[in-house]
């Protein structure tokens, strides 16, 4: 057989191949899209369990976990309402090591009770600093 050239059971393997590939993918890309979607987000949220501090430029301080952060907001938690609209200095721990917490200025800007006597605050991140 010429160089370059396939026997037939080789094009259907490839042609096999393909097609469970591009399906795959487009299954893979559907529910990506789906996803974007149900969440309307640009960026991915990544889960975390990590302690922070928000001081509000008011001057009041609250010690609260960290549960989520994108590249343009973050979900904290906390025992008390924070007001909505607040801007200050979030901290968020890095949980030590070498790596630096995560500083940033932040606005409020959601307040959920999540039904075990806390609340869920939603925050954008205005600047990273």
């Amino acid at each position: 057989m010429a160089r370059g050239m396939l026997n037939f059971s080789q094009c259907t393997k490839i042609s096999h191949h393909d097609s469970i590939g591009k399906t795959l993918i487009r299954r893979k890309t559907m529910s990506s899209l789906a996803r974007n979607y149900q969440e309307k987000r640009n960026f991915i949220r990544m889960q975390v369990s990590a302690p922070a501090t928000l001081t509000l430029n008011d001057g009041n301080s609250y010690d609260l976990t960290c549960l989520d952060l994108s590249s343009s907001g973050v979900q904290l938690q906390h025992f008390e309402a924070i007001p909505m609209g607040m801007s200050g200095r979030l901290t968020v721990s890095s949980g030590g090591g070498y790596t630096t917490p995560l500083e940033a200025q932040v606005t409020v800007c959601r307040i959920e009770e999540d039904g075990s006597e806390n609340y869920r605050i939603g925050a954008t991140i205005d600047s990273f600093l």
